[in-house]
Parts: C-alpha cells; sequence; structure tokens
C-alpha cells in the first residue's frame, strides 16, 4: 500500500499523507533540504484504526520555489528510537515549493482520470504509472490534477456498503501496482471524487440505500484522497476547493456528491455560490476550473450525467451568464470521463457581449479504449440557445482529438509575455508514445 503522498502545495508549506499500520502504528516524518538539513523537528503522527491508520502532518515556513525531500519511518511507539523504526518501499519522496504568489513565469502540470485497476492481469495499471512517471519527469511536471475515477469501486462487482469494501479497492489500486506508488511521492497530487469512487452515475435522487452506500464511500475518499487536498472552507461533505500555483488560480469542483437530476444540479447551492464568487475574485486572472465530467464538451448520450445533459441545463446556464456578465476573462475547464482526450471551446454571446471558453480533457490513466471517432461521442459543433437568451457554439477540435487507447495530458502554462499561452500534448500510459499536441491563448 502506498505509505507516502505528497499532497497540496504553497510557496511555503505542504501537506503530507503517510498510511502507518496496527504492527508499526507510529509515523515519524521529516522534511528536509537539498544538503540534508532538518527543517524543523520531526513530527510525529500517532495513526488510528479508525482512520484506517491514515493521516496527515502539515508542513509550515518553507521557502518558495526550493527542492525538499520527505523522510518517512514507522514505530511501534511515539518514544521509539531511529534504530526501532522501519522503512517500508517508497517512504521518501521528493517535492519543490510552489513559486511566490506574485510571480509569473512557465510550469507543467499532469491531467489525468480514469484509473482502472480492478480485473486483475487484464488490465493492471503497471506500465500506466512506469509512463506517467517518466512524463512527469521529463517535462519537469510540478504537480498532478487526479480529474475523478482513481478507483472503479464497482468493477467487475458491485460495491457493498461497507467502508472496509472501498478501503480495499484503494489497496487494489494503490499497493499492487508499484509504480503508482512511487509516482505519489514524486510531485504534489491534486485529487477530485467522480462516480467510480461511489457507484457508477452516482445521483442524490436514487433513494437512501445508494445514499448510505456514498455515506460508506466518502470515508475511504476522505482518508485516502481528500485529506491530503486544500481545506475546504465549509462544514463536512463540501469537497470542492482552490489553490494557486503562482500567479495562476485552480478552483476544483466536486460535480458528483451533491449530484441530483431531481434538483436539476450538479452543485449543491454552496459550491455554486463559491465558484462564481471565485470567477469574480479573479476576473483577469489566467485560471484553471477542474470539472470531472465536460463542461464545454457536449455528449451525445449525457446519460443525466454531463454538464450537457438537460437536467443540468439551469445551473450551467447561471454560471455562463455570470462569466459573460461579469466580463471573467482566461478561463479553460480541465476535465475527465469520456475515455477520450480532446481540446475543446466554447463561445457564449448575448447581446454585444461575448467571450470564448477552453476546455482540455484526458482519460482514461489505463483502461482498454477502442479507436473511437469524436463525431460517435460527441457533437462536434453544437449550437443552442439558453433559456436566459444566451448563445452557445461547443467545438470540438477534430485535430486534438485522441480516442485511441490510455493517456495522460501535459499542460504548459507560460506566462511570460503579455498574451498568455497554454498549450497541451497527449502521451500514450500504456507504452511509449505521443498523440496530439497544441495551444492557444486563454
Amino acid at each position: 500500500m502506498a505509505r507516502l503522498i505528497l499532497g497540496h502545495t504553497t510557496d511555503t508549506s505542504i501537506k503530507v499523507w503517510v498510511r502507518a499500520s496496527e504492527r508499526w502504528p507510529v509515523a515519524f516524518v521529516d522534511v528536509v533540504d537539498c544538503d540534508n538539513n532538518a527543517t524543523g523537528p520531526t513530527k510525529i503522527l500517532d495513526a488510528q484504526p479508525m482512520e484506517f491508520y491514515t493521516g496527515v502532518l502539515e508542513w509550515k515556513k518553507l521557502n518558495p520555489d526550493t527542492p525538499y525531500t520527505v523522510k518517512v519511518a514507522f514505530g511501534k511507539t511515539r518514544g521509539a528510537a531511529p534504530d526501532e523504526r522501519v522503512r517500508d518501499a517508497y517512504t521518501e519522496g521528493r517535492f519543490r515549493t510552489f513559486p511566490a504568489v506574485e510571480l509569473t513565469g512557465s510550469f507543467s502540470f499532469v491531467l489525468g482520470s480514469c484509473n482502472l485497476h480492478s480485473l486483475g492481469i487484464l488490465e493492471r495499471p503497471d506500465r500506466a504509472w512506469v509512463e506517467i512517471s517518466r512524463v512527469a519527469k521529463n517535462n519537469d511536471a510540478r504537480f498532478m490534477i487526479h480529474c475523478g475515477d482513481q478507483i472503479y469501486s464497482d468493477i467487475p462487482w458491485q460495491p457493498s456498503i461497507d467502508v472496509q469494501f472501498f478501503r480495499d479497492k484503494y489497496l487494489d489500486a494503490w499497493e499492487d501496482c508499484v509504480p503508482a506508488r512511487r509516482t505519489l511521492t514524486e510531485l504534489a497530487h491534486y485529487m477530485i471524487l467522480d462516480d467510480h469512487e461511489l457507484i457508477n452515475n452516482f445521483d442524490t435522487a436514487t433513494g437512501s440505500s445508494t445514499q448510505a452506500l456514498a455515506n460508506a464511500a466518502i470515508k475511504a475518499y476522505w482518508e485516502f484522497q481528500h485529506s491530503h487536498n486544500p481545506a475546504s472552507r465549509h462544514a463536512e461533505h463540501h469537497y470542492h476547493y482552490e489553490f494557486n500555483y503562482g500567479a495562476v488560480k485552480f478552483f476544483v469542483m466536486d460535480t458528483r456528491y451533491y449530484r441530483s437530476t431531481a434538483q436539476k444540479c450538479l452543485l449543491d447551492e454552496i459550491q455554486e455560490d463559491d465558484l462564481l464568487r471565485w470567477l469574480s475574485r479573479y476576473r483577469d486572472d489566467l485560471k484553471f476550473v477542474v470539472t470531472s465530467v465536460p463542461f464545454v464538451g457536449v455528449v451525445k448520450n449525457s446519460e443525466g450525467d454531463k454538464w450537457s445533459d438537460p437536467a443540468f441545463e439551469a445551473q450551467r446556464s447561471r454560471i455562463l451568464e455570470h462569466v459573460l456578465e461579469k466580463n471573467v476573462s482566461r478561463l479553460t475547464f480541465l476535465t475527465g470521463d469520456m475515455h477520450t482526450s480532446y481540446h475543446a471551446t466554447l463561445q457564449v454571446s448575448r447581446g454585444e457581449k461575448s467571450t470564448v471558453i477552453n476546455e482540455l480533457m484526458s482519460s482514461p490513466i489505463n483502461q482498454y479504449t477502442p479507436n473511437i471517432r469524436p463525431e460517435q461521442i460527441y457533437n462536434m459543433n453544437h449550437s443552442h440557445t439558453l433559456p436566459n437568451g444566451i448563445s452557445t457554439l461547443s467545438s470540438i477540435d477534430p485535430d486534438s482529438f485522441y480516442g485511441n487507447h490510455s493517456n495522460v495530458m501535459v499542460i504548459d502554462v507560460d506566462m511570460t509575455s503579455a498574451r498568455q499561452t497554454v498549450g497541451y500534448k497527449i502521451f500514450r500510459t500504456t507504452k511509449t508514445g505521443a498523440g496530439p499536441s497544441g495551444k492557444f491563448h486563454p
């Protein structure tokens, strides 16, 4: 099992996730600089069985844009001497703090989703994670965004209403796959759930038994994923969050936990309000919004599960109206889910006002995908007038489309000139190779 995950990072801090065990329940964590000098006293975590021996420690007062190493050891008691502690494989990680918030420059990050792991020899993810590690290193990626379906709880069998069932799925995804364990220690990781963390096409409108299952799934999701994300500003069961890399802003939406076709929403009122306020606050900044299902691309069979589905048109319309009326610019959505990758644009207009929103999709990390043609599953150029009078034209660039097999996307951000540039490169994960690439000015 993964024993170390490098989580939310800032210019002066990092969240470090660890998992101890019943036999070795105490974690000893150090962060050292490039000269192996300690940045502070050893932090000690008394891991608890009710949290499946997982926990997070946060380091602060680090220097911006500086390399550090995390070292984790485990002991039987808090008083265990250094020679009484043990280390597991991949319990040492290396990271670089983010640049100071006011700085601009160039950087890269990795986007991926849909990590199928539960079919044994048929779909082992080992090679995929070897390639992800290689791609991240070769492109000097500063962090990775996991855009949903980090586990598949419902393949090959339907999940049980039991938190241990979901914990075992994380063990299956991150213990059996040693290259994944390694990659989780090599750069910062940001994660958000989608349906397979719970059950396929999860919708709160489907009944109490599904909600009971979700409660068990969310407990495990918190332990393994959300605990090392940025902290939420709200009470329990709000999993959206924000973070910055230098002057670039990120908002990560939870489009799953409060999804309801009956109430016609993907986001609850609290999250929608947070999103709109964030868009206004950073109106002129380069920014990315992460959504586990596509916002810009229009899916032919939306199954009550995508932003383009009629059930969610009113909420999508409110977001687009806010973008248009508040003159929000430089906005790009990041998404996954569809087992394809692409660059899409959404032209939005009403009266004399107009804007263009971009979207980048990357999916799947590991899963067999036939040679899909984009017109099979997407409306390639879809014009529509929303109830509030806003006209939209969603277009998927056919030259950017990749539907052949497993992949991740490297996103390059160049802030060095007045006309900022976002580039993308698609890389195969089940073998070495590259797919389409391109760039645009958001």
